[in-house]
């Protein structure tokens, strides 16, 4: 393997950890591959492809240059970011937008629509009321979360499609930590198809997203991970082959707190404003990286049977369900929707 280190600091391998709940471990490939790794978004980003492509190394430069340019567009731990400055201003008129950030925030809206607000951009109050967001980590009050919840929600923000411009009727925050790695991924991905003309290459974001573009030589039916235990890191739970596909996945393993012995998750559940809880991990199936990011944040707020009734109006979804051990000790592992053909055992 041929490794390129960007700005001296390789972050992820092709061995490496792509999941916050479960680990997914790509097969290893018998054939010479490049794997450039860069951190951006607060995590570390990483594409590999196939060494005797023309310039892979330029190829995979590029891709990460367009997350460093997202970055500086849809962070909100950046203060002039294009983010941040429409969480400030929109509450007192609208913002008009470029096309690129006004289609995003309007995709990441109709998916909010699509999974009854289990998915929710625009939860940032509840996000900084747990303390997930700066810290601390804490349990809000009861009179807090309602606060919170009365300030948070994307049915408080006004699209006008003709004009390009989004208004808060409430003092809503944007959040698109469930969103935007997925979206910079299919970016970044859509740069090196274009300009580079690369049909092969596997992109991973931070420890929840990866995108399989074709597929590598020798290995027709596409990129293979395995699903790792979120509950035994050495245990896998399902092999899974990935072309022109990507998943997400969603869980607690890494990013919670314990408070007076009652463990405390950072995915919570808009409707509620509480932790999310009854799955151990979420993993979603979709074309586009963003897509499955934002539902596997959704599938792991509805839990099994409202999983399972959304997928029967997307046939072309698939979603990989884990339980935890105290729940079922037999059949863990929940296949739905299109998963079915990416599932090798």
């Amino acid at each position: 393997m041929m490794t390129a280190a960007i700005d001296r600091r390789k972050f992820l391998s092709r061995e490496a950890i792509l999941s916050a709940a479960c680990e997914l471990r790509p097969d290893p490939l018998p054939y010479p591959q490049a794997t450039i790794a860069r951190r951006a978004m607060a995590c570390g980003f990483s594409i590999t492809l196939p060494a005797n492509l023309p310039h892979p190394v330029d190829a995979g430069v590029a891709a990460l240059d367009e997350i460093d340019r997202l970055e500086e567009r849809l962070s909100i731990y950046k203060d002039e970011s294009d983010l941040s400055r429409l969480n400030a201003t929109a509450a007192g008129r609208p913002v008009q937008l470029d096309t690129e950030l006004y289609s995003l925030l309007r995709t990441a809206r109709n998916l909010s629509r699509a999974t009854g607000r289990a998915f929710d951009p625009a939860a940032g109050a509840l996000v900084r009321a747990w303390g997930f967001f700066r810290g601390p980590r804490r349990v809000p009050s009861t009179i807090e979360i309602r606060a919170a919840r009365e300030n948070s929600g994307i049915h408080f923000i006004d699209f006008d499609d003709e004009q390009r411009t989004i208004a808060f009727r409430r003092p809503v925050e944007f959040n698109l930590g469930a969103f935007g790695k997925g979206y910079a991924i299919d970016r970044a991905i859509h740069r090196v198809w274009t300009q580079h003309h690369v049909r092969c290459a596997l992109m991973q974001g931070g420890q929840s997203s990866i995108k399989a573009v074709g597929a590598p030589p020798d290995e027709p039916r596409g990129w293979q991970v395995q699903l790792m235990d979120p509950e035994n890191e050495v245990r896998p739970l399902v092999r899974l082959s990935l072309r022109d596909r990507a998943l997400g996945t969603s869980g607690d393993a890494n990013r919670f707190f314990v408070h007076h012995g009652r463990r405390f998750g950072h995915v919570l559940d808009p409707r509620t404003g509480w932790p999310a809880c009854g799955l151990a991990a979420a993993s979603a199936i979709a074309r586009h990286a963003a897509e499955a990011d934002a539902l596997s944040t959704a599938f792991y707020v509805l839990g099994v049977e409202a999983t399972r009734e959304f997928l029967k109006h997307r046939p072309d979804l698939g979603a990989i369900l884990v339980l935890p051990k105290s729940q079922s000790a037999a059949r863990r592992v929940i296949v739905l929707g299109a998963a079915d053909a990416e599932v090798l055992s």
